[in-house]
C-alpha cells in the first residue's frame, strides 16, 4: 500500500477544501482478532466440488521438500521450470563472472568480486575529478529472478534485506544497473525490500513478526504450495491420519488445489497473485496478499486496479488485462494461462515456437489466418504468436516479452491518451462497495506516490481524503485507511488531525505493521515540527527499530542533539551516512557536532565528504538539467 518513499515528504496539490471541515473522529475499538487453532479438524467436504479443503486457514504448509516424497516425477518436471529457480542462496563457486564498470550517469563504480568465500557487490561514488569519494558494499545473500532474462542481488543489513543497484543480464551476458537504476540520481543500496517486495520471487516466508521489514524467507524458491496451497492436508489424508482417509475416493482430490480442475477465476488467480502487474492495488481491510492460498479469490485479499482512459478504454500493460482484452479469450470459458504456460513443463527454446502454434490450432484452422501461407512463412516462418503475441519493449533493460493480447496489432496510441481514473482489473461484483470505495482511495494514494507532480493524478490526493472520510464517518474505518487519511491531514497543513488520525492508529495496532510505522514515523515528524524533541527521539528511535531509512536516523540525530545528548546524536548520524553515503546535510551536521566534542580530525573528515559530495551532486544535476 506504502512506497518505500517517506509519505509525510508528500504534498497534495489540490487545497480546494479543508479536511476540518469533513472529518468526524471516531473512536471505536477494533474487534478482537480470533487465534488461529493449531489443531486441525477433520473437515467436510465442500458442496462445491472444486472448492479446495486446505484453504482453511488453519492448514499447514509443509514445504516443497515433504511434497517430493511422493510425487517425484512432478519434482522433477518443475525443476525444469522458472518457478525453480525464482531465487536461490549465493555460492561464490557458481557465481556468474566477477566484473566492474563505471555508471556514467551517476558518475559511480561497480564491482563484483569474491573475499572470504562471499559474493561482495561494491559501489564507489566518484567525484567530478574521479578520484573516489566513499565506497559502500555488502555481502550477496540470494539472487532474484530465473536468469532467463537475467538476475538481481540481495543482501541484508542487519534484520532487513536490500537491493543490489546492479543486476546481471543474460541476453547481452554483462553486468549493468538494476531497473530502475540507470538514472544519475538513484538509491544505490539504499532500496530496502519488505516482504511484498519477495512475495513473486519466494514460496514462503516466516511471519512470525508483524514487521513487513523483518523476517526469515523460509522456503526460497515458488514450490509446490504457491500453486497448490498448503499440503498438510493432503499429506495426513494419503498417511490415513486424524481419519482423513473417509474422504480417500473423493474426486478431485479436495484436500489440495489443482489448478486445472478449478473455476477459471479461480484457477488464473493462482497466477494473477504473481503476474498481474496492476498500476495500483490496495490490500482488502484486514487482509495482507501473503493470506492468500490457491483456490480463493483474489480479490478477497487485493483489488488490483488498470488506468481509465478518457475514451472509456483502458490503458493495459501487463499480461493479465492484455490477454482478457483478447477475443479468443472473451469468446471462451477454457482458455486461461495454463493453456499455454503448464507449470510442470518447461518448453525447449527450439520448440517453443511450434508448442505455441499447435495450442493455437486447437481452435483455429490452419488457412483461416487472413494472410497467404507464402507471405506468413517469408514475414514470421508462420509462427502464429510472432503476429499476434509480438515482442514487445520492457521497462526492464536489455529485455522483451511477449505481449498477451491476442490479436492484430497496430500502432497503440494508448499513451497519448488522458488518465481519467482507476478501474478494477478482476471481477468486483459482490464485494461491498464501501469496501470498493476504500481500496480505490488507498490504490489512488499509492499511484499519485509513485509521481506525485503528474497532473493526471492531482486530484487523487483530495478524492482519497473524501473517501476515506466517507468511511470513517460511518465507522467503517481501519488503520491502513487511517494512516492515509492522517498522512493527508498533515499534507493539507492540519496537524491536529494528523496527530489524532497516527495516535489512534498507534493506540490499535500492537504490532509493527506497516500503518503503525508509517504512523509512529508522522508523529515523530509532528513532534519535530513543534520542537518537542523528546517526543520526537522517543518516536524515532522506535521507528529506527523497525525500518533503516537514512532520513529517520538523520531526524533522531538532530533531535538528539536538541535533546542534549550529542553520543547519540554522533551515533545516529553515522548510522545515516552509512546507509547514504551522499547525505550531504549529516555530514555537514555530523562535523559540527564532532568539532563541538572536541573530535576535530573526525569533523575535518565528514566536512570534506560533504564539500566532496556536494561537488558530485552539483555536476550530475548541471549535465542533466
Amino acid at each position: 500500500m506504502y512506497s518505500n518513499k517517506h509519505l509525510f515528504l508528500l504534498l497534495v496539490t489540490c487545497t480546494c477544501c479543508s479536511l476540518t471541515a469533513f472529518v468526524n473522529v471516531i473512536s471505536e475499538s477494533p474487534e478482537e482478532k480470533t487465534q488461529t487453532e493449531n489443531k486441525i479438524q477433520t473437515p467436510v467436504p465442500s458442496s462445491v466440488e472444486s472448492s479446495p479443503l486446505n484453504t482453511q486457514g488453519n492448514v499447514r504448509y509443509i514445504g516443497s521438500a515433504a511434497c517430493k516424497e511422493c510425487h517425484r516425477d512432478q519434482h522433477q518436471s518443475w525443476l525444469q521450470t522458472t518457478h525453480s529457480r525464482s531465487m536461490a542462496k549465493v555460492s561464490p563457486e557458481d557465481a556468474l563472472a566477477v566484473g566492474e564498470f563505471q555508471h556514467k550517469p551517476s558518475n559511480s563504480r561497480y564491482e563484483v568480486f569474491v573475499k572470504n568465500d562471499q559474493l561482495i557487490h561494491r559501489e564507489t561514488q566518484l567525484d567530478p575529478s574521479g578520484k573516489p569519494i566513499s565506497e559502500t558494499e555488502h555481502p550477496i545473500l540470494y539472487t532474484i529472478g530465473s536468469g532467463t532474462h537475467g538476475k538481481g542481488y540481495i543482501y541484508r543489513d542487519n534484520l532487513v534485506f536490500g537491493q543490489s543497484p546492479i543486476s546481471w543480464y543474460q541476453e547481452t551476458g554483462t553486468w549493468h544497473m538494476s531497473p530502475g537504476y540507470d538514472m544519475p540520481f538513484h538509491p544505490g543500496f539504499g532500496r530496502k525490500l519488505n516482504r511484498e517486495c519477495f512475495f513473486c520471487h519466494v514460496g514462503q516466508i516466516d511471519r512470525q513478526s508483524e514487521n513487513p521489514n523483518a523476517f526469515t524467507i523460509v522456503e526460497e524458491v515458488i514450490g509446490c504450495e504457491r500453486c497448490h496451497g498448503p499440503g498438510e492436508l493432503h499429506a495426513k489424508k494419503h498417511q490415513g491420519i486424524d481419519g482423513l482417509n473417509a474422504i480417500e475416493s473423493s474426486k478431485p482430490d479436495l484436500t489440495i488445489a489443482n489448478p486445472a480442475t478449478l473455476p477459471r477465476e479461480l484457477s488464473e488467480a493462482i497466477c494473477q497473485q504473481c503476474h498481474l502487474q496492476a498500476a495500483g492495488k490496495a490490500s482488502r481491510a484486514g487482509k495482507d496478499e501473503w493470506d492468500f492460498r490457491p483456490g480463493q479469490r483474489l480479490t478477497d485479499y487485493r483489488i488490483d486496479y488498470q488506468y481509465q482512459l478518457g475514451d472509456d478504454s483502458m490503458k493495459v500493460v501487463g499480461h493479465v488485462e492484455q490477454l482478457h482484452q483478447s477475443k479468443c479469450y472473451q469468446e471462451t470459458q477454457n482458455l486461461t494461462c495454463i493453456t499455454c504456460h503448464d507449470p510442470h513443463r518447461a518448453v525447449e527454446p527450439s520448440k517453443a515456437m511450434d508448442h505455441y502454434r499447435s495450442i493455437c490450432l486447437h481452435c483455429h484452422e490452419n488457412d483461416n489466418c487472413g494472410e497467404p501461407l507464402e507471405k506468413r512463412i517469408s514475414l514470421v516462418d508462420n509462427h502464429c504468436s510472432k503476429c499476434h503475441m509480438p515482442q514487445k519493449g520492457s521497462e526492464v533493460p536489455h529485455t522483451a516479452f511477449s505481449h498477451h493480447r491476442i490479436g492484430i496489432h497496430l500502432d497503440d496510441n494508448q499513451n497519448n491518451q488522458v488518465i481519467a481514473g482507476l478501474t478494477p482489473v478482476l471481477n468486483t461484483s459482490g464485494i461491498d462497495p464501501s469496501a470498493l470505495e476504500r481500496c480505490e482511495a488507498l490504490a489512488k494514494f499509492q499511484v499519485m506516490q509513485e509521481d506525485p507532480g503528474a497532473p493526471e493524478f492531482r486530484d487523487y490526493g483530495m478524492d482519497a481524503a473524501r473517501a476515506l472520510i466517507q468511511l470513517k464517518n460511518a465507522g467503517k474505518d481501519d488503520s491502513d485507511s487511517n494512516t492515509v487519511l492522517a498522512l493527508l491531514a498533515n499534507s493539507q497543513r492540519q496537524p491536529a488531525i494528523a496527530q489524532e488520525l497516527a495516535e489512534e492508529v498507534v493506540q490499535r495496532e500492537t504490532t509493527p505493521n506497516r500503518a503503525m510505522i508509517e504512523a509512529v514515523r508522522l508523529l515523530a515528524q509532528l513532534a519535530y515540527q513543534r520542537r518537542d524533541y523528546q517526543q520526537a527521539i522517543r518516536h524515532y528511535r522506535r521507528v529506527t527499530t523497525y525500518t533503516q531509512e537514512p532520513v529517520d536516523h538523520f531526524f533522531l540525530g538532530i533531535c538528539e542533539q536538541n535533546g542534549g545528548n550529542s553520543k547519540a546524536a554522533i551515533d545516529a548520524l553515522t548510522r545515516t551516512v552509512e546507509l547514504a553515503p551522499n547525505y550531504v546535510d549529516a555530514h555537514r551536521l555530523l562535523s559540527a557536532i564532532l568539532e563541538k566534542n572536541q573530535q576535530s580530525a573526525e569533523a575535518k573528515k565528514h566536512a570534506d565528504l560533504a564539500d566532496r559530495h556536494e561537488a558530485r551532486l552539483g555536476a550530475l544535476s548541471n549535465a542533466n538539467p
